[in-house]
């Protein structure tokens, strides 16, 4: 589960939990708030798409979300931060902390501004994020289930049809 915080740290009650499926270098984010989009990563290959269910449509993106990545060394994380989004990202290995019960090595952003990510924690065993913060938001994966995902949850479906382009739409935001 992906649970928002806002900037105190506290449960989003205005931003309700979503799920979050990996596997390797692919994401499934399921959104469950208001549009009930879900984000298809695929870093490999560098293919990202919004899927809207509810329509059977989907989307092609420039970007996926900077703040969800796999390194291939938690304790030396910020080359594949720096690449994972189009923000600017001056990092620092700050600590490890527990989050959620999990060993997680905390980065910070020393360049973050209010609308960029100014922290990740990285879960040391998963070697993927599990914690963000930025000025005003933030989440947390929790309730992490370790198991075999299919492969069919990182396709987009052959029933849906290629939705019409939204004028501006570069890359995705799930805040």
């Amino acid at each position: 589960d992906v649970v928002y915080v806002d900037s105190n740290g506290k449960v989003s009650a205005s931003h309700p939990a979503s799920k979050i499926y990996v596997n390797k270098d692919k994401i499934r984010l399921e959104t469950n708030g208001f549009t009930g989009t879900v984000l298809l990563v695929d870093r490999a290959d560098q293919n990202n798409f919004v899927l809207q269910p509810k329509r059977k449509t989907y989307q092609s993106l420039a970007s996926g979300p900077s703040e969800y990545f796999r390194v291939e060394h938690p304790d030396d994380a910020c080359a594949t931060w720096q690449r994972a989004g189009d923000q600017k990202i001056v990092c620092e290995k700050v600590d490890t902390e527990m989050v959620n019960g999990r060993e997680a090595v905390k980065y910070q952003n020393k360049a973050a501004t209010e609308t960029s990510t100014s922290a990740v924690w990285i879960d040391k065993s998963l070697k993927f994020v599990i914690k963000w913060q930025s000025a005003d938001a933030g989440a947390e994966l929790r309730n992490i289930k370790e198991e075999k995902q299919a492969a069919e949850l990182f396709n987009v479906p052959q029933d849906y049809k290629t939705a019409s382009p939204q004028k501006g739409s570069k890359g995705f935001s799930h805040r």
